[in-house]
């Protein structure tokens, strides 16, 4: 996908705000033709998009004790890799890939419920058409997407809409990382798919749809790459535990309200961290708000060493810290935070 077709989209939508503010009778074509020009420009992205990205959609099947359930994947790499969702492959036995003519079996190499994503793989008929990762840091409120997946036993389709939100929780229940919230309405079986900027790069996977039918949540592809890039060096999806809890202050300090409150003692924060430490920063991610440490949480990987900013004291120190896996196995709460609280699997036909 061209660059040149998400600056013509922007560039028509432009044009018409333009028009549509200004205080003298345009001077270009009348309003209908401006609507007209805008909807051939959409059509047109989201059709370069779609034609692109379909040859590397699939469709992946499993049984289970309530029968067959439908769902889509994409091809990550040329060597037959699949990312999908893990509420239809379940526990990875009787998994099947359809890719154009073939019918594949797929084993799960991986999957982490936090987020609802899976890991396929099929031993490849050839080198696999597969899709490039977009930024998803560029994501925000009013981007354009576009889903390419399989609603019910039906062909390939894409769906277009616009970035609603980013969120960090809903109805009560806060995700393990940040979603993207698109006003794309799903269908059941295009639970997997890939999320698609005007680029035709992947920004997300899909994982749910809201429950009144009128968008669906999306978790950004940097997230599912975690899982991809675990699989790659460990062989499973490590998750990282630090050992600490943190407690919002009533005065944000370097820009950050979340302190450390407790630290267990025998967790590898207890050497280099402090009860009062005021959590600027881990990694890549700038601390400000408890659903900022949900999101640092998510990404911290079992023996890998990242640098970590507190406030102590009056000064910022940055700590080199390795994280280390919990010692009885899995936090508890991961599993419950997930997006499977917002709907059912996505199953061709019947009900969910």
């Amino acid at each position: 996908m061209s660059r040149l077709i998400a600056f013509s989209l922007c560039a028509a939508l432009s044009g018409a705000a333009q028009a549509a503010f200004a205080g003298d009778e345009p001077a270009g074509p009348p309003q209908a033709s401006r609507g007209s020009e805008i909807a051939k420009a959409v059509e047109s992205a989201v059709s370069r998009v779609f034609e692109s990205a379909a040859p590397s959609v699939v469709r992946v099947e499993c049984e289970d004790e309530l029968g067959k359930v439908a769902g889509t994947g994409f091809f990550v790499d040329a060597d037959g890799t699949i990312l999908t969702l893990s509420s239809v492959v379940g526990d990875g036995t009787g998994v099947f890939v359809t890719h154009g003519d073939s019918r594949l079996p797929a084993r799960l190499l991986a999957k982490d419920d936090r987020i609802g994503v899976a890991l396929l793989k099929v031993d490849p008929e050839g080198a696999k058409p597969f899709l490039l990762k977009g930024d998803c840091r560029k994501v925000k409120t009013a981007t354009p997407l576009v889903v390419v997946g399989f609603p019910y036993d039906l062909e390939a389709s894409p769906s277009f809409g616009v970035v609603g939100g980013l969120d960090r929780q809903s109805r009560g229940k806060f995700f393990a990382t940040t979603h993207f919230r698109a006003n794309i309405p799903v269908q059941r079986g295009q639970g997997g798919s890939p999320v698609l900027d005007l680029d035709g790069g992947v920004v997300g996977v899909l994982v749910s749809g809201l429950e009144d039918g009128s968008g669906c949540y999306v978790v950004p592809i940097r997230a599912a790459e975690k899982i991809r890039s675990d699989y790659a060096r460990f062989g499973e999806v490590r998750h990282g535990w630090a050992g600490v809890t943190l407690q919002e202050i009533p005065v944000s300090v370097e820009g950050s309200r979340m302190a450390i409150d407790l630290i267990d003692p025998a967790s590898p924060a207890a050497q280099d961290f402090r009860v009062g430490d005021v959590v600027v920063q881990v990694g890549d991610i700038v601390i400000r708000e408890p659903e900022d440490a949900l999101d640092a949480k998510f990404f911290l990987t079992a023996g890998d060493t990242i640098p970590v900013r507190v406030a102590r004291r009056g000064e910022v120190v940055e700590i080199p810290f390795t994280p280390a896996e919990h010692p009885f196995g899995r936090e508890p709460e991961l599993h419950a935070l997930g997006p499977g609280s917002l709907g059912a699997p996505l199953r061709p036909g019947g009900q969910p």
